[in-house]
């Protein structure tokens, strides 16, 4: 899904915060209600350039570190009946771990991808684990008027808790098939609460 507001377009990668955007602009009234965008799921910067081939707005996303990205992923996949969002939709059934070694193994580097698809078309990248304060940074740099207040009082959504874990070995394999997102948006470091 992508969300227009006044002269910037919201490009929602799964699993990044962006259904607590996407949110956060509709209750607030700042959605500009774009059909043709709303009716697409997940639209990356490719599918937007088909629908709206020469745009002066900023495009903007968030990304996430890759650890908590794809654990977010399983979880959010294993209660989804309908799946047919490629090879990760095909392993999900897999325990956690077997789940993450059969990515290694079978289609290293797929996150680096998935999310070049979505950034390429960006000028703003904001990250999940600084969502509000991203998002803050971005709209006053616009100087949209925009609900401050409740944009750091907003409720978390569509958050999964997990109790999965990877070994320090799989974290460390990860970290090096998705070379790309680690070194581009400074995600040099294995988040504590992720390993074993």
């Amino acid at each position: 899904m992508a969300i227009q507001i006044s002269s910037a377009i919201f490009l929602h990668i799964p699993k990044t915060g962006g259904t607590w955007v996407t949110n956060y602009f509709r209750e607030t009234g700042m959605d500009h209600g774009n059909k043709e965008l709303a009716l697409q799921a997940h639209i990356n910067g490719l599918a937007l350039k088909e629908i709206i081939p020469h745009t002066e707005d900023l495009v903007f996303c968030f990304v996430r570190h890759p650890l908590t990205w794809y654990r977010s992923y399983w979880e959010m996949r294993k209660i989804v009946a309908d799946r047919k969002a490629g090879f990760l939709d095909t392993v999900v059934d897999l325990p956690f771990q077997e789940y993450i070694r059969r990515i290694i193994q079978d289609d290293p580097g797929h996150l680096t991808q998935r999310f070049k698809d979505y950034t390429d078309r960006c000028r703003f990248i904001g990250k999940q684990e600084n969502l509000r304060e991203d998002l803050d940074t971005l709209l006053k740099y616009l100087r949209f008027p925009y609900n401050r207040k409740y944009l750091f009082k907003k409720d978390r959504e569509n958050v999964l808790p997990s109790n999965q874990k990877y070994t320090y070995e799989l974290a460390s394999a990860i970290m090096k098939a998705e070379k790309g997102i680690i070194e581009k948006y400074n995600y040099n470091y294995i988040p504590i609460e992720v390993l074993e």
